[in-house]
């Protein structure tokens, strides 16, 4: 019940394309989550595997992922190579980012964090919203299903919620 009640709440304050005014929001947005593809694939994995194909990233570090999603990003992304450090993408649940072992401060500029189970639980919610006030973290966005955290130090601090 908790969950439907915080889908409605995303769906009343969230907006697509056009309520969006950073151009390199606006562009990941139209040319990349909302590009039409015959994935198939749970929604989380489909935005990184969009995400990772737009961005060209060769790089990433799963943190805690099951096996079978492993596989479905390899898969896809046949080029990209997992790595334990320096990744261009970490991708991984919400609740993995409170581990001793990952750090978001260290976290270069131009990776890209994305987060599963944003909205699972008022916990993980709580974490989301620790996450978006940190100094380091620049531009977020609430996909509801997941979030995605770039830490771009060119760009002003700001904060979408777009519907997919």
């Amino acid at each position: 019940m908790n969950r439907l009640i915080s889908y409605l709440k995303f769906l009343c304050s969230a907006t697509n394309q056009h309520g969006v005014h950073s151009p390199f929001v606006y562009n990941y947005v139209t040319k990349c989550l909302y590009k039409k593809t015959k994935i198939k694939l749970p929604i989380t994995l489909k935005v990184l595997i969009k995400s990772l194909h737009y961005f060209d990233y060769r790089t990433i570090h799963l943190l805690n992922t099951s096996k079978s999603s492993k596989e479905k990003i390899i898969t896809n992304c046949p080029n990209i190579s997992i790595v334990d450090s320096n990744a261009a993408v970490v991708f991984g649940d919400i609740t993995d980012i409170n581990k001793p072992n990952f750090k978001v401060n260290d976290l270069s500029n131009d990776t890209m964090l994305l987060l599963d189970g944003i909205h699972k639980n008022p916990q993980n919610l709580k974490k989301w919203k620790q996450l978006k006030e940190m100094e380091h973290v620049r531009v977020t966005l609430d996909l509801f299903y997941c979030g995605i955290v770039f830490f771009r130090k060119e760009q002003v601090k700001e904060h979408f919620k777009i519907r997919i």
